[in-house]
């Protein structure tokens, strides 16, 4: 349940992110950066919850190369975003020169392996009962 919360925070920011670029606003580049943070923290949660999830699904007879499928993008994706509330965090402290079209290119970049990412975490669910309690 924890993982809807970066998913929809992250892929919202970076649409945020694309509306302030399109718009030249910075109050939609300021909403971007503060659902960046939250989206980020939550991410965080989510590997956490992840790891014990991970733990209980293997018990359960699910093989660790499909684990994998959905683990290795989801990191991959942690590190995009991580990356990119970085980058974000030096252009506003003006320690890097502001390149919007970067920090968008990157977020575009974290949604996509975001979204791989999501596809493997719904066949864990959906397709191996990954998590399922069943009465």
């Amino acid at each position: 349940m924890v993982v809807h919360f970066p998913i929809a925070l992250l892929v919202t920011a970076v649409v945020f992110e694309a509306l302030a670029l399109w718009r030249r606003s910075e109050r939609l580049r300021t909403t971007s950066l503060d659902m960046l943070v939250v989206g980020v923290l939550s991410a965080g949660v989510a590997i956490v919850t992840g790891h014990m999830a991970e733990e209980a699904a293997e018990r359960a007879g699910i093989p660790e190369q499909v684990l994998e499928l959905h683990e290795t993008p989801a990191f991959v994706a942690f590190w995009i975003f991580l990356a990119l509330l970085g980058l974000r965090l030096a252009i506003r402290r003006e320690l890097v020169r502001e390149k919007p079209v970067l920090s968008l290119a990157l977020g575009l970049a974290g949604v996509m392996v975001l979204l791989v990412a999501s596809y493997f975490g719904g066949d864990l669910v959906y397709g191996f009962g990954a998590g399922v309690v069943l009465k």
